[in-house]
């Protein structure tokens, strides 16, 4: 019966026929089968996997299958399970529950069931992959199509199901890494792949007129305003504008820090400071012009006084006069 099993799921591997629910392959004459062996918990999570498969619920007999194995360590679940993968088309993990099988079972299990599995495991070879992975930071999360693969460096290669499927790295403080694959079965193929550190990044917003320049680092990044993410670190602003004194600040901002410069400039006025000298200039030069003219003009030599216009005074009572 145990043989017969073996050899109906490597000729349903090959045709891809449906497989029929399967006991447990015993490991030597003298065991019991599990439906005997199991008990409690155990032995009802077993019964329960067989109907699930029954009804053609492999995902469900699965589940059962394992928490059975959880209770009761007997290795014979795991061909059950493998079983399992097998009609969910997971021939990878199909494959590494078979090799489980093999060294759980170890010299329990005799060399016709033993031959039997391997005969199995060839029959898989062309439908799964290896896939050598080499990550530059130890310690990162490698997933396959979602499902968790353990961190680097791995204990062994990947095996994958032949076909597109996206390999995933992440690792805290570095850019997460998604590169999708295609695993031609019973090949192995190499993938490297280089984690960069992430650069967190600040929001600077810088508001003035509408006419200014807004100069960030000494690049003119816009008119009147500059609203963007930078780098952390110090940073040059200036800001300027014809007829007004240019602002200019350093500015130091911290990972993911958002800071607002509004900056007003003021009226340029060294432009005009000279104007009021000069204007004042003209004045005192028109003044000195009107002065010398009255101070040089010669006196008149023959010009006849006009008549006064106030009317005669007698001066009387002075001493000295009559």
């Amino acid at each position: 019966m145990r043989r017969l099993l073996i050899c109906s799921l490597i000729l349903s591997l090959v045709a891809g026929a449906a497989h029929p629910v399967a006991a447990s392959p015993d490991t030597s004459p003298a065991t019991a089968p599990l439906s005997e062996s199991l008990s409690g918990e155990a032995r009802e999570a077993y019964a329960a996997a067989r109907i699930l498969l029954n009804n053609q619920d492999p995902a469900g007999a699965l589940t059962k299958y394992r928490l059975a194995y959880d209770l009761s360590k007997d290795p014979r679940l795991l061909f059950d399970m493998a079983v399992c993968e097998r009609d969910l088309r997971a021939y990878a993990r199909m494959e590494a529950l078979l090799v489980r099988y093999e060294q759980e079972a170890g010299a329990s299990l005799s060399p016709a069931p033993r031959g039997d599995v391997d005969a199995a495991l060839s029959a898989i070879r062309n439908l799964v992959g290896t896939v050598r992975l080499t990550v530059t930071e130890e310690g990162a999360s490698v997933a396959v199509d979602g499902e968790p693969e353990g961190s680097t460096p791995l204990a062994a290669p990947l095996l994958i199901d032949l076909g597109k499927h996206t390999v995933s790295v992440r690792k805290a403080g570095f850019d997460p890494v998604e590169q999708s694959i295609e695993v031609a079965g019973g090949n192995e193929i190499r993938v490297a792949i280089t984690l960069v550190p992430t650069v967190h990044l600040a929001r600077l917003l810088v508001v003035s007129e509408a006419g200014a320049t807004v100069i960030l680092d000494r690049r003119v990044v816009g008119r009147g305003r500059f609203d963007g993410t930078v780098t952390p670190g110090l940073h040059e602003v200036q800001v300027t504008e014809s007829g007004k004194k240019a602002y200019l600040a350093s500015t130091d901002l911290r990972d993911g820090e958002a800071r607002t410069l509004q900056v007003t400039l003021e009226d340029d006025r060294r432009g005009l400071g000279i104007w009021p000298w000069l204007a004042g200039g003209a004045v005192l030069a028109g003044g000195a012009v009107v002065g010398g003219y009255f101070l040089f003009r010669p006196r008149d030599q023959a010009g006849a006084v006009p008549p006064s216009t106030l009317p005669p005074v007698t001066i009387s009572g002075l001493p000295g006069l009559r």
